[in-house]
């Protein structure tokens, strides 16, 4: 008898518990048959491991037909197939919808890998494609609102609104590899990151502001000491520059009222704009709001800190044309601070 096939009689004679995990490594091991070939049998097509996935995260066929697609009785069908392949249950009726099973929760573990190197090979291959036209890049959503898009006229005059795609993310973790899906970012403050090369672009300088309508609510300000009592505004990454700031004014921090922490620049002017509080702000992110006057300087306060925004690119893509002609007008601007 051919010892493929001898292995897989083996594995179905496991308990349902142990099944999945010893045909993932039948797979993994690269077993094949006697055509040369892997062994296709536990191996269901690519639609039906989509339904699954989706399915598990929605817990109903109907949303995850939505988010595929397909019909509700396509997913199903596909559902069922999948299981009839596997010769297992992966899901179970509960009182919030499909459930997986103890089998199902272990396949979708091994499987979600699998299913993100497929759609990762695809996108390296259109990238690779498509590097040498356009340049990718990760900026975050404030640096992109406050800065970026008052100076994209100037960006379209040098040649390279259409040769420069910008996307935004929320966060980007300091221990995030280089990503293959974008040729470089932005971020906010200076960090460690081997074989890049890191560019100061702005912020680094910051301005003590307010909305008048709060300094008309508040006691007249006269001095550092007259800032006890008001609340301030703080960006959640950066708790260190309100920390120098009460330094520098002999001010605690017990005697100042701390509003939640925001996320963003871009909520954290708004909320200052509305009079919510005190905010420390970089000057380049409110030029506007400093010439029509709905922000005004405090006691003229202005500290530099490291917490700016910088541009990284790899090592290996410094003598990139199109970066550096991109890093030519990026480093240009007038606006830095």
């Amino acid at each position: 008898m051919d010892r493929n096939v001898s292995i897989l009689e083996k594995t179905k004679a496991f308990s349902e518990a142990n099944y999945l995990k010893d045909v993932m490594f039948f797979i993994e091991s690269g077993h094949q048959c006697s055509g040369g070939t892997l062994f296709k049998a536990q191996i269901p097509s690519t639609q039906s491991l989509l339904a699954f996935e989706a399915v598990a995260r929605h817990h109903f066929c109907n949303k995850a037909a939505e988010e595929l697609c397909l019909t509700t009785g396509a997913v199903s069908k596909q559902i069922r197939s999948l299981e009839e392949t596997l010769g297992l249950e992966l899901f179970t009726r509960g009182k919030h919808g499909l459930e997986l099973t103890k089998a199902g929760q272990n396949y979708l573990e091994h499987i979600r890998p699998a299913l993100a190197k497929l759609a990762e090979a695809g996108i390296v291959v259109t990238r690779a494609k498509a590097r040498a036209q356009l340049l990718h890049i990760e900026v975050p959503p404030s640096f992109a609102d406050r800065w970026l898009l008052p100076q994209y006229s100037e960006l379209a005059d040098a040649g390279l609104a259409n040769k420069v795609m910008f996307s935004t993310y929320p966060f980007l973790e300091p221990e995030q590899p280089f990503s293959y899906l974008y040729d470089a970012y932005v971020c906010i403050g200076e960090r460690e990151s081997p074989g890049c090369v890191v560019e100061y672009i702005c912020g680094r300088e910051l301005m003590l502001v307010a909305s008048p309508r709060l300094l008309e609510r508040m006691p007249p300000v006269h001095g550092p000491a007259d800032l006890a009592g008001f609340p301030i505004l703080e960006h959640s990454e950066l708790p260190q520059v309100w920390e120098h700031a009460l330094e520098q004014f002999g001010l605690r921090p017990g005697q100042m009222v701390h509003m939640s922490p925001f996320d963003f620049y871009s909520v954290l002017i708004r909320s200052a704009n509305v009079g919510l509080g005190l905010a420390m702000i970089p000057t380049c992110f409110i030029p506007a709001e400093l010439a029509s006057g709905e922000l005004v300087p405090v006691l003229e306060h202005r500290q530099d800190e490291r917490c700016g925004y910088f541009f990284v690119y790899l090592e290996s893509r410094r003598n990139d044309p199109l970066l550096r002609k991109f890093l030519k007008w990026l480093l240009g601007r007038d606006q830095r601070c």
